[in-house]
């Protein structure tokens, strides 16, 4: 496992090891609330080389609590609030933005509690793991305040409109279980075994065909705000290039050899032609 010392993180700790990015959200003391200094930290992390190189970001959250939503005193302390929370979000968004627009499928596991922009970053895994016992809410509304951290964005596409509504309106808590029900998370784990499966499910990820996961990554996203005749375009000319690279010869491969497929490892360069990089 490497670290990069000269990053000099307090407030989110940042590892990388087999292909895996290992993002950490390190205030146990506050439920790792978000404040000022770490949205600008989960920035930079996602600016650094190893991570827009790894084939997949682990997301996790340090003691019992994934993530409480923002930080409510520093939010007192602040002198202007609304100015406040527009240089808060813009860290947070533009690191938001760079986890959904890198290659890598983010996996995030998620325990204790979760809420306001602690949802939103658990809207944004590709792959959600929940501990058992966990809560998911809004929040936003018992504050007097709206929604962020893309939360309006991708809670209605994962859950439907009027369930969204029953969390941000009406303040419904989903448990573990709702989550999965209500297709807001993927699995749910035994609280003992988060790390580890997430971990495994993290190393697995990063060992596959990273170009096409990340092109899939992509279609999907893609995929509600287009026609269905761009995105069968998009489809074809994806799939075409793809075909054209060694993790397609290899997987290809190994499926008439009748074995597991080696392929590439993250971060190594292979040609793209056709279809979005």
């Amino acid at each position: 496992m490497t670290t990069d010392p000269a990053a000099r993180f307090r407030r989110i700790q940042v590892t990388w090891e087999n292909g895996v990015t290992h993002l950490r959200l390190a205030r146990p003391e506050r439920r790792n609330a978000i404040d000022l200094g770490l949205a600008q930290e989960l920035l930079r992390a996602t600016l650094l080389e190893p991570t827009a190189t790894s084939g997949c970001v682990l997301l996790t959250g340090a003691g019992d609590h994934f993530c409480v939503g923002g930080d409510l005193t520093s939010f007192e302390q602040a002198g202007d609030l609304p100015s406040h929370l527009m240089e808060v979000t813009s860290y947070l968004h533009a690191a938001l933005s760079r986890l959904a627009a890198m290659p890598a499928p983010l996996v995030v596991a998620a325990q204790g509690h979760v809420a306001g922009a602690g949802l939103g970053l658990a809207c944004l895994a590709d792959v959600l793991l929940t501990a058992e016992g966990t809560t998911y809410r809004s929040a936003y509304g018992a504050l007097g305040l709206t929604p962020d951290a893309s939360t309006s964005h991708l809670l209605p596409r994962l859950v439907g409109l009027r369930r969204a509504q029953r969390i941000t309106l009406l303040g419904q808590v989903l448990s573990a279980e709702d989550a999965q029900t209500w297709g807001l998370s993927t699995e749910t784990v035994p609280a003992g075994l988060l790390h580890k499966r997430a971990t495994q499910l993290a190393q697995e990820i990063a060992a596959g065909p990273t170009q096409a996961y990340g092109q899939t990554k992509r279609l999907l996203r893609a995929s509600f705000a287009r026609s269905l005749a761009e995105h069968l375009e998009d489809e074809s000319t994806t799939l075409s290039a793809a075909a054209a690279t060694a993790d397609a010869r290899e997987g290809i491969a190994a499926f008439h050899d009748r074995r597991s497929p080696r392929f590439a490892p993250a971060g190594t360069a292979q040609a793209w032609t056709g279809g979005a990089a």
